[in-house]
């Protein structure tokens, strides 16, 4: 018999709420785990099937003392284990349904390691090496970051998206880095709705409509209210960001670099909401678009968009070219993609981007003319589309702007040839002006010196350094025939670090 989870209340749960007995999702093959059904703020424990970590190509290997298979009581480290392993498989199978050949970037081997709590710190990143998850105090007590499955599907998305188009990883551009934020927060919200349960929940909430506000869209409900204790005003006022939101696209390079979480800025996690709402948006039209009844839609209508989605949204990363402009190139993508599979999905999809601006009305039209000549050329032509090409290329800033000397600073343009003629909208009927590559790489350096997120040990005297000393550093300088690199070392969450 399954253990019973815990009925008091955890440290790790409001204070205000009981913990119920666990729901039975799924079928027990080989015995089963407790789980949380998605962020622990919310209380919502499931029994799941034994997740399998060394699954298919996308397999991982926890670095935390290794505990047998059982049905564990929540606020224990037992717990935390199996309802990560169940999370992270949940969310890699996923992906591996729709790229079934895909696996993590070469660098790392055959598992991601995956390191549950890694130190003291409200943070989760990826590094090329791992997933590492960490711990902090708040007013409840203790919060693991990776306790969360928003926070574990998140991290794994940077991991996928790594896998899927290693070349964005080094790209100097500030919409290549957020839609690397957007694509965490979207592989959390299709990974949660691989629960029936989830998907039930969702649509009684929302009354179908699933871009509303709900369980869904509020991502990492705990670790907010942990950080927002300490800095009230850098996250969302009932999550760390809420995918249900009305901001709209507005070059980067327009944005201040950094602000309130009321505010769009330019800062990744902050502009990758543009994304990220517009593909709530999408998949809430998706949605009603294939509904019998479009007022009373089902979790399997549900789940089957989601699984539709992640497919266009997987068509779209490959077509769209690394530019400055890489929202609108990414959105051409999917609409292309929707054109050619289930013609329903095309109008949801346009509807979305023209609504946030990260496609221009011209520019949304023009897209519709290309799927109709791709349509034609699918007739004569056997196999996938020509992908565009994603071979990187460099560009020399001037080391003297940063304080550096007389020498190149190399950095990976955002100048890939472009598969969309299209672009973003400032007004409702104005194009945005794409910016050149070489002033949105310079834009993006600066940003990143101003926040102090680059490394300069080893290129830099002491007293020559402009980066705190307690930030977290993103991207390192690495010396190279006489120039200056510009690598990228992680992706994290974003958070605030004393």
């Amino acid at each position: 018999m399954p253990q019973q989870l815990n009925t008091k209340t955890s440290k790790r749960t409001p204070s205000h709420r009981r913990i119920p007995e666990s729901i039975h999702e799924g079928v027990m093959h080989d015995g089963g785990v407790n789980a949380w059904m998605d962020d622990p703020e919310n209380g919502t424990p499931i029994q799941r099937p034994a997740p399998a970590l060394e699954n298919g190509n996308l397999s991982y290997q926890i670095q935390d003392d290794e505990v047998p298979l059982g049905f564990y009581a929540v606020g224990t480290a037992s717990f935390r284990y199996w309802n990560a392993a169940e999370a992270l498989r949940r969310g890699a199978d996923f992906w591996q349904a729709r790229i079934p050949q895909l696996a993590w970037f070469e660098g790392i081997g055959p598992k991601l390691p995956i390191f549950l709590d890694d130190g003291f710190d409200f943070n989760a990143f990826y590094d090329r090496t791992a997933l590492k998850f960490f711990h902090g105090n708040a007013t409840g007590g203790t919060v693991f970051s990776g306790e969360s499955p928003d926070v574990l599907c998140h991290e794994m998305g940077h991991a996928i998206l790594d896998a899927i188009r290693p070349d964005l990883w080094d790209i100097a551009a500030q919409e290549v880095a957020a839609f690397h934020e957007s694509f965490g927060d979207m592989s959390a919200i299709l990974s949660a709705l691989q629960l029936p349960l989830m998907r039930a929940a969702v649509i009684s909430e929302t009354g179908g409509h699933v871009n509303r506000s709900s369980r869904l869209s509020r991502l990492a409900e705990q670790l907010g209210q942990a950080i927002r204790e300490s800095y009230p005003n850098d996250v969302d006022p009932d999550c760390l960001r809420n995918a249900s939101n009305r901001f709209m696209y507005v070059p980067p390079l327009k944005l201040p670099s950094s602000g309130p979480a009321s505010i769009l800025t330019a800062e990744p996690h902050s502009f990758s909401r543009v994304f990220t709402g517009a593909f709530l948006d999408a998949l809430a039209g998706m949605l009603l678009a294939i509904a019998r009844d479009p007022g009373a839609p089902t979790e399997d209508e549900l789940l089957q968009v989601s699984n539709q989605i992640g497919d266009i949204l997987i068509a779209g990363i490959h077509n769209a070219a690394a530019t400055s402009d890489f929202y609108s190139q990414v959105a051409a993508g999917m609409v292309q993609a929707a054109g050619q599979t289930d013609s329903a999905f095309a109008r949801p999809l346009k509807a979305a981007f023209v609504k946030r601006g990260i496609l221009s009305v011209s520019s949304a039209t023009s897209v519709q003319t290309l799927v109709d000549a791709a349509k034609i050329l699918s007739h004569r032509m056997t196999g996938a589309a020509t992908l565009v090409s994603h071979a990187p290329s460099h560009l020399a800033l001037d080391a003297k702007h940063y304080g550096l000397g007389d020498q190149a600073l190399i950095v990976e343009a955002p100048s890939q040839p472009r598969k969309f003629s299209v672009s973003a909208a400032v007004t409702d009927v104005v194009p945005s002006q794409v910016p050149s590559s070489d002033v949105a790489a310079q834009g993006f350096v600066d940003q990143l010196f101003k926040q102090g997120r680059v490394d300069l040990s080893g290129v830099a005297d002491e007293a020559e350094r402009i980066d705190p000393l307690s930030s977290l550093k993103t991207h390192r300088l690495v010396k190279d025939n006489g120039a200056l690199q510009l690598k990228r070392v992680l992706c994290d969450c974003g958070l605030k670090h004393d």
